[in-house]
């Protein structure tokens, strides 16, 4: 058997498969025969790769009446990314061997903390970018498969998202778990998300925590905080059930809130709402309107209901002078309006052909549309056609303005309107309301509401998408004892935030922390010794020193700029210093 034990794996192979073709079995059978149950164990070792032999101690690790915890323990606490095999390499060859990932078999065999330990190991260690980054760190002008590349940019670029849900979700529960909630961390993290990215955390939290991440969010919050993070935090089409069912719940309807989410919205949200109305309450929303609402706002929700604006057709000039002549013929002499016409033509158009519509009749006639609308005798229908002539951000806008006026904020349309709206969209909404009001949003959210639900509006309309923007800086104001959250109860405040160790040559300027997001760069910290030395840290956490050479230009560089970024040849990152490094590193000192 010393063959075994001196000859490399191909060889192996080799004669693996000669020794089959030559008497018809398996090597493997004749040494079963012949050794010892350990014995044959350990030679089996030597006849497959190692990470294949690790995957089927894996399994025969969990087959049985029981997992055998112990051979568990020892096999995965063995593994991590720098050991041979490593990690990734033993969960590969266990999912390509057994048609399932180890991560699944672990949770039909393993229960408790030990099975929360061992998927949370295996995460920390795999790739998240599934190797890809070889393929598509290319240059794309000379690059020959261009289809090729591009399903590997969305392969990669999926895994990374996937990844960072799994981080979300882990900082998500670190701000809830113990004594009190990390409220200033919590917002940074959600207000600096998009809803897409947000519904992945929420399913990556109940696959880590097997609860709903919204379940344990509002228990941890209260009062319009509560209400605001409730909408931000569900799906689009279940903000839109929450707000419709607000709506139409209790005595009377809201007709404007109905009229508000139906204007407002996509067509293609409008349908994945009405899909999942219909399916929460088993019977056709547009039944339900029909009972709830009356006369002309009936008809125009009805109308909004069926979808049919066209919302990419490109504008048509003559179409809006034809439609200008009816809606003006549709006024008598005597102001009264034919309701029926207006609905008819504003809520078929699309935004932009209403918009087109209302320049045409004011150069032919000389008069705003809107002076004409004001002639309807609804005061509610009334409001819904003046909101057919706006785009969305600018309606939703005004609707947030009026609720700032008169006594008291209506909190319940600043919950509805900017929660429920997308991260793009809020970040529209708080431009167009700049725009038209000459002052900024978030110091009107700032002056009418407070506490933590402050914090949050404030930060949902200000703060960018981490994911589109990695070096935008994430601030958030910081929380005081004295002020109540939106239920009048006063919360604790946030811990203070230890300040960062200084790096050295020298010490950049405090900047905000920033929510954990990978970045494309290696940030470069120097070491003390007898001559400058200086390391960098990969994406898994392993520093590796820079030789002299290059060592000599960071130290050049740094002595001109404290803030120096420095393209070092050969390298495919930048190496950045001061308030430039924005990646989270950590220094070390000798």
């Amino acid at each position: 058997m010393d063959w075994l034990l001196t000859s490399p794996p191909d060889e192996v192979k080799l004669i693996q498969e000669i020794y089959e073709s030559t008497y018809n079995k398996s090597l493997k059978k004749a040494l079963e025969a012949k050794c010892g149950k350990k014995f044959f164990l350990a030679l089996s070792a030597l006849l497959v790769p190692p990470e294949e032999f690790l995957a089927m101690r894996l399994e025969k690790a969990m087959k049985g009446w029981s997992a055998d915890d112990k051979v568990l323990i020892r096999i995965l606490g063995g593994l991590d990314h720098a050991s041979k095999p490593s990690m990734l390499q033993v969960a590969d060859a266990y999912q390509r061997k057994y048609t399932r990932t180890l991560k699944d078999a672990l949770k039909k065999n393993i229960s408790g903390n030990f099975l929360k330990a061992a998927t949370a190991w295996i995460s920390a260690l795999e790739d998240p970018a599934q190797h890809l980054e070889v393929k598509t760190n290319v240059d794309v002008d000379t690059h020959t498969d261009l289809d090729a590349l591009l399903d590997d940019l969305l392969v990669e670029h999926n895994s990374v998202e996937c990844m960072m849900a799994d981080v979300d979700a882990q900082e998500i529960y670190n701000c809830c778990h113990g004594w009190g909630t990390s409220d200033g961390k919590l917002i940074a993290l959600l207000c600096s998300r998009s809803k897409p990215h947000l519904q992945k955390v929420a399913a990556a939290y109940y696959e880590q925590r097997d609860a709903p991440l919204l379940k344990r969010l509002r228990k941890e919050t209260s009062g319009w905080y509560k209400e605001f993070m409730t909408y931000l935090v569900e799906s689009p089409e279940d903000a839109d059930v929450r707000a419709l069912d607000s709506a139409m719940n209790g005595i009377g309807a809201d007709a404007v809130a109905i009229i508000e989410f139906l204007v407002g919205r996509s067509q293609a949200r409008v349908r994945a709402a009405k899909a999942r109305w219909e399916g929460k309450h088993d019977k056709p929303l547009v039944d339900r309107l029909r009972s709830e609402l009356h006369g002309s706002n009936r008809t125009l929700a009805l109308e909004l209901l069926k979808g049919e604006r066209n919302e990419t057709a490109p504008v048509d000039e003559k179409l809006a002078q034809r439609q200008a002549e009816e809606l003006h013929k549709g006024v008598s002499r005597w102001g009264s309006t034919d309701d029926e016409k207006f609905i008819e033509i504003l809520a078929k158009n699309s935004p932009n052909q209403n918009a087109a519509l209302r320049s045409a009749y004011e150069k032919k006639y000389s008069r705003s549309l809107e002076s004409q609308i004001a002639k309807v005798g609804q005061k509610n229908l009334k409001k819904c056609l003046q909101a057919l002539l706006l785009p969305p951000a600018d309606y939703y806008a005004m609707r947030i303005r009026k609720a700032f006026v008169g006594l008291g904020t209506s909190d319940k349309v600043v919950c509805r309107v900017l929660g429920g709206s997308d991260k793009c969209d809020a970040l529209a909404i708080a431009a167009a309301y700049q725009r038209k009001y000459t002052t900024v949003l978030k110091d009107g959210i700032k002056k009418e509401c407070s506490g933590n639900y402050k914090r949050l509006a404030q930060a949902w309309v200000t703060l960018p998408d981490a994911l589109e923007d990695p070096e935008a800086p994430i601030d958030v104001i910081a929380d005081t004892a004295a002020e109540p959250d939106g239920d009048g109860f006063v919360d604790d405040p946030d811990p203070p935030t230890p300040p960062a160790s200084p790096k050295a040559p020298s010490p950049p300027p405090p900047v905000p922390v920033p929510v954990p997001v990978p970045q494309p760069t290696a940030v470069a910290a120097p070491v003390q010794q007898q001559c400058a030395i200086y390391e960098h840290q990969d994406s898994r956490g392993v520093w590796t020193a820079y030789d002299n050479a290059t060592a000599s230009i960071l130290e050049a560089a740094v002595r001109s700029n404290p803030n120096a970024v420095v393209r070092l040849p050969g390298i495919p990152f930048e190496v950045r210093f001061g308030a430039a490094a924005r990646s989270a590193v950590i220094p070390r000192r000798y």
